[in-house]
């Protein structure tokens, strides 16, 4: 892992997103399970959206949305899968998924290769740990790229059965300068309404495109349609921005009739998201997770918090956030605001004492929020920033002890990204268990497995579901914001490397929280390997 050699951060550019023949590691190498320990290759069993954004072995953005089909005993029987990347001559849409295998220990941690064609060559490799049956977090375990994401068990959905209103958080990148490697940021939020064909009868988004977003706010969504009459299914997004028609394409994998993953098919802009049915109003606890870059400082950015509400339209005081800047951990101890009543499915947020990724400062910002069964989807229009996000409403605020968990954490370091799976067992505030880490770096995508984990954890007395977690062995110094019983998001505030990331409570035959573990998550997004530089002390 590069957790032992962190320097200082690369001047960087990233996606944000709410995802080999594996290579063997030392330390640890038999499982710590939960305290359940009865997870097997039967928990794996029927189809799963996979979802992995991060970038490719040469620092570009690579993102992949499909589906497997798991039989249950360790075989991988079907599936499609899309992938892009700037540097394909095409994006990859619906390319067969013609068999493959897996294996899970009884920890919930897994691996598996996946058989088909893409232009990184005949297969894709994944780790990941499950949560339950039917959901676990995900990273990509080859040496062809490295990303992080969500595994879900897929439910039959038609046409008829997504009729209704939905919002959406998309993001990804502008272009690629071929030269210098950089790959602006382009983010949109919004709602829409579809009829029982597919059509979009209204809709609204914004955008952020490489942090200003004048002009490009509140648009109406002029046309465009979700259809399932496919699989993949497709979908289509047309706004007039700057008295233009702009279309966007899709591909669309249904989780079920509450949840969508849509995978871009243009070359431009490389798009990824999530798309859930709309709700109506503002919870007054939120814990939530933003991803961005700071301008001044061009390093990553990323908070989590929580913003309370007084139900009407305030922000109180009692809002607080734990950020990374550029590898600057900082507390924001309090911040407020307002926000607007709901119009079309929308909200604007001003949020006062802020902290966004601007030099390391406070000040007052605005974001777009659309409140949906995924939480409150949030992206900053106010040209002061590139930050991207989720709020979940909180429903409980203790980390359970005696309990196995799942793990997942992306980071940005010296060398690259970071990604890393874990699963742990909580003995009274000490987590120990075992991690596998996929590592960018000079040498190219290292991936080492059964890497010992021991991190001590402590509650905060004076802030709601907020915790400490103390690094031991192969692990990151973190706050914590629990979301419910069952679910916990964090911000990684080591000074070497920016990271985000969520840890689920494991129970093989129960659902837990699958939709706070769908949130923004940090990507790299260096120039090529050439021209990585490093920012100065």
């Amino acid at each position: 892992m590069s957790l032992r050699n962190r320097l200082v951060l690369p001047i960087i550019l990233f996606s944000l997103v709410v995802l080999s023949g594996c290579g063997s590691g030392s330390g640890v190498t038999i499982p710590v399970g939960p305290p359940s320990g009865s997870f097997s290759n039967s928990d794996l069993n029927g189809t799963y959206i996979f979802s992995v954004t991060g970038s490719d072995f040469n620092y570009a953005f690579l993102t992949t949305v499909g589906t497997l089909t798991a039989n249950g005993s360790g075989g991988i029987t079907g599936g499609t899968v899309d992938m892009n990347d700037p540097t394909f001559s095409a994006p990859v849409i619906g390319q067969p998924i013609t068999g493959g295998t897996y294996t899970i220990t009884s920890d919930g941690r897994g691996q598996a290769t996946l058989t088909t064609s893409t232009p990184f060559g005949s297969s894709i490799a994944v780790d990941f740990v499950l949560t339950s049956n039917s959901h676990g977090l995900i990273t990509e375990f080859d040496g062809n790229g490295t990303g992080s994401g969500t595994l879900d068990l897929q439910s039959a959905v038609t046409q008829g059965q997504i009729t209704g209103s939905y919002a959406f958080n998309i993001t990804g990148i502008s272009s690629i300068n071929t030269t210098t490697g950089a790959q602006p940021t382009l983010a949109t939020v919004g709602a829409f309404t579809l009829d029982g064909s597919g059509n979009i009868t209204s809709g609204v988004e914004d955008f952020n495109n490489g942090g200003i977003s004048i002009g490009e706010t509140d648009l109406t969504i002029t046309s465009g349609s979700v259809s399932l009459a496919t699989v993949p299914g497709t979908a289509s997004l047309t706004t007039t921005i700057g008295g233009a028609p702009i279309t966007y394409t899709f591909d669309v994998y249904p989780v079920d009739s509450t949840h969508l993953k849509f995978i871009g098919t243009d070359s431009f802009p490389i798009f990824v998201g999530d798309v859930f049915t709309q709700s109506s109003s503002i919870p007054t606890t939120n814990v939530f997770t933003v991803a961005g870059i700071d301008l001044g400082l061009q390093g990553p950015f990323t908070a989590a918090g929580l913003i309370v509400t007084d139900g009407t339209s305030a922000i109180t005081s009692a809002s607080t956030e734990d950020i990374n800047d550029a590898g600057s951990p900082f507390q924001v101890t309090s911040f407020s605001g307002t926000y607007t009543a709901l119009s079309g499915g929308r909200s604007v947020l001003t949020l006062n004492g802020f902290a966004n990724g601007t030099s390391g400062s406070t000040g007052n910002y605005q974001f777009a929020a659309y409140p949906s069964s995924g939480g409150l989807q949030l992206l900053e229009i106010d040209n002061g920033g590139i930050t991207d996000g989720i709020a979940y409403p909180q429903t409980s605020t203790t980390v359970t002890s005696g309990q196995g968990y799942g793990f997942n954490l992306t980071g940005i370091n010296t060398n690259g990204e970071e990604d890393d799976i874990a699963e742990f067992t909580n003995s009274s505030g000490t987590f120990t268990g075992i991690v596998d880490s996929s590592d960018q770096t000079p040498q190219g995508i290292l991936s080492s497995l059964d890497q010992k984990f021991v991190s001590a954890y402590s509650a905060d007395t004076t802030i709601n579901g907020r915790g400490v977690i103390t690094a031991t062995t192969n692990a990151f110094n973190l706050v914590t914001y629990t979301v419910d019983a069952s679910t916990s998001v964090f911000v990684e505030v080591d000074s070497g490397q920016v990271g985000l990331g969520s840890f689920g409570q494991q129970t093989p035959t129960a659902r837990s929280n699958a939709a706070a573990m769908h949130l923004a998550a940090l990507h790299v997004r260096t120039g090529a390997k050439s021209a990585l530089r490093r920012k100065q002390k």
